[in-house]
């Protein structure tokens, strides 16, 4: 922790670089508000104009050995927004670092900086009637595609692994410096982008989740639009064919790779979740009995579970595509719904002419379509944000951005790896459903694939954040997640601010390796401590 004289002499110095309207107050704007209910002392937030200024920045935060916690956008929502590890850090907002600084059209790769959101890509790329899809995720148009791609996030367009499509990263380290990759400093920028790994040593990997240094630009791939995209939907009414349904996913992705990436299971209580409102008089101690649950889902027409994926295909292969989707999913699910753009306007057409209530459910459903196929089609949007404010918090205004954490809500995301078998599934499911509702949670469970063999689970802990009970009961919850599952051999790809604590302990391999290297990068510890690498005493002196 540094002293106050220390960060006075800092926040001076940074002023008289940047000015005072680059070094603010963290209580000046939203950066303490977190859908987690973490709180953290946040002495000033920086606010550089350009990349060329972070290396001075840096050099003044090691100088005066300040502790500086870098933010993208801040939108981190489940995960702490823009809250540090560790009391009394800086932040280091990159938001206005907003720049697509090239874009090779014909071979589709992008370089941006932190700032560049879901929605700027995509405004951009359709300014220039580039045919490529924006790696979007659920949580919002406002998010930083840097951001997630180096929280290893993940989507179910083409590319579904978000780093993976990271192919160049320039970074600068604790003391200034500017790391960029060999083949770059070589001279070969160009093709430094067009092949990830480089030549030598890969250490790339070490600016995701980490702490080793500020990355200010990234290189991605884009995936290219497809001639056609057809949203598929499928449902089962048995729970009991859970252990057939999840080898058959494994079996479509296999049969069909390269068309279908990706596809979500979602439970009953999830889709419950996205179309009624939360039953607030029903709920025991927050949680929803099992007659109330069945009477919803009676109402709404949802089954056990609920599928959902895209296939990106040219027209005849498109075709081929739904024969063997209904051939393989066809013996274990009750229900199997094509859905392309020209249905969806269709749907929307057909709610104008009809009267009343039925135009209200027809036009309900087009929407919300047609708001899944603009997520599949690389436009992102809002729609799966609304998630966020089932429990609490206060929607926005028409036409103003969603907020989780400005606005309230209460979303703590434990997000574990799930194999893609029938009988994992089963005994992840249990465990969630047995020990959610022992919290006050209601247990909301969705397995998205990552690959032929992996889910990646997301089940969001959703709780009144102005409650301080409910709060502390949805983080101890969290907490009991893991260690019911990680006996089970599930773990999560991604920690919380609160949780860094439950990497391995500091004398495992991993962590006395990562610290070795902390040390050597940044001696002082200054960039982030805490953040995936144990901060350790061995500080030396800058």
């Amino acid at each position: 922790m540094h002293n106050n004289s220390s960060l006075d002499s800092a926040i001076a110095e940074w002023k008289a670089m940047l000015g005072d309207r680059a070094v603010v107050r963290a209580d000046e704007g939203d950066f303490g508000a977190s859908t987690t209910g973490a709180k953290r002392a946040i002495p000033v937030v920086i606010k550089p104009d350009t990349c060329e200024q972070i290396p001075e920045l840096l050099k003044i935060a090691a100088h005066h050995a300040v502790s500086v916690y870098t933010i993208s956008t801040g939108h981190n929502w489940g995960y702490g927004s823009a809250n540090p590890v560790k009391n009394d850090s800086v932040l280091l907002d990159l938001s206005k670092l907003d720049q697509i600084v090239d874009f090779d059209e014909e071979l589709g790769v992008v370089t941006v900086e932190p700032g560049v959101t879901q929605e700027k890509l995509r405004r951009f790329l359709d300014e220039r009637d580039a045919h490529y899809l924006v790696p979007v995720t659920g949580a919002g148009p406002h998010c930083s595609i840097l951001g997630n791609a180096l929280e290893r996030g993940y989507g179910i367009t083409p590319i579904t692994d978000h780093f993976a499509a990271v192919t160049r990263i320039e970074a600068v380290l604790a003391d200034g410096r500017i790391y960029r990759t060999p083949l770059s400093e070589l001279g070969g920028p160009e093709v430094d982008g067009l092949y990830k790994w480089g030549i030598g040593p890969y250490l790339d990997g070490l600016f995701t989740q980490g702490n080793f240094g500020v990355v200010t630009r990234i290189t991605l791939a884009l995936a290219p639009a497809p001639e056609t995209l057809t949203a598929f939907f499928f449902s089962t009414k048995d729970d009991k064919l859970l252990e057939k349904l999840v080898p058959t996913v494994r079996e479509v992705l296999r049969a069909l790779t390269g068309n279908v990436v990706a596809i979500n299971l979602m439970n009953r209580q999830r889709m419950l979740s996205m179309m009624a409102p939360f039953p607030e008089t029903q709920a025991v101690d927050g949680v929803l009995p099992a007659e109330v649950v069945d009477a919803l889902a009676e109402k709404y027409s949802v089954t056990a579970w609920n599928g959902v994926g895209a296939i990106y295909a040219s027209r005849d292969v498109a075709k081929a595509a739904r024969r063997t989707l209904r051939r393989l999913l066809g013996p274990v699910t009750d229900r199997l719904v094509f859905v392309n753009a020209r249905k969806v306007a269709l749907a929307q057409n057909v709610a104008r002419l009809v009267p009343g209530k039925l135009s209200t459910r027809i036009r309900s459903l087009a929407d919300a379509l047609a708001g899944a196929l603009d997520i599949m089609n690389g436009r992102p949007n809002d729609v799966a944000l609304a998630l966020a404010y089932w429990r609490s918090g206060h929607k926005p205004e028409p036409g103003v951005a969603k907020d989780p954490a400005r606005d309230g809500c209460g979303l703590i995301w434990f997000a574990p790896l799930v194999p893609i078998r029938g009988k994992d599934a089963r005994r992840y499911v249990e465990i969630i459903e047995r020990v959610c509702p022992e919290y006050g949670i209601n247990p909301l469970i969705t397995l998205t694939t990552l690959n032929d063999r992996c889910f990646d689970s997301t089940v969001p802990l959703l709780f009144d954040r102005n409650d301080p009970i409910a709060t502390d009961r949805a983080n101890a919850c969290y907490r009991a997640l893991f260690a019911a599952c990680s006996k089970e051999g599930f773990l999560p790809y991604r920690l919380n601010v609160d949780s860094m604590d439950l990497l391995p302990d500091k004398e495992s391999v991993f962590s006395s390796l990562t610290q070795q290297l902390k040390i050597a990068v940044d001696p002082g510890q200054i960039l982030s401590p805490g953040r995936y690498v144990a901060v350790t005493s061995d500080r030396s002196p800058v």
